[in-house]
């Protein structure tokens, strides 16, 4: 994709934020600040490429502090019960204990050229 077409969805997403965050709070300045940052994202290159690049850092920020918080929040709530109470009835999911016999098996079986043919 183009860096411009980059910058306009950015320019746009921008703009849609500002348009909901109106609707959300009702505070008139959002809408002013919104339709400002398109208009002028529209006729300056150069401030429509500044609005993009740290548009991009920011959302590469939140994008870091979502992922941390998400995958906090998914190992304190499932991962570590499942484990402890895993664990409070003995079953680790891992076969780290020692068999008590051999793992191979015995097999009484006679092999004849139809067992080549096909083996999967």
């Amino acid at each position: 994709m183009k860096e411009t077409v980059k910058i306009k969805e950015s320019l746009l997403a921008i703009v849609l934020m500002g348009l909901l965050l109106y609707f959300l709070f009702r505070r008139i300045e959002i809408l002013y600040i919104a339709f400002a940052i398109g208009i002028l994202g529209l006729a300056s290159g150069s401030f429509a490429a500044f609005v993009h690049k740290w548009f991009g850092r920011l959302t590469g920020f939140v994008g870091k502090i979502n992922n941390t918080i998400l995958l906090t929040i998914i190992y304190w709530l499932v991962l570590m019960p499942v484990a402890t109470i895993m664990r409070l009835f003995g079953k680790t999911g891992i076969g780290l204990k020692k068999p008590t016999a051999s793992n191979f098996k015995d097999r009484q079986h006679l092999f004849i050229k139809n067992d080549l043919n096909n083996p999967w």
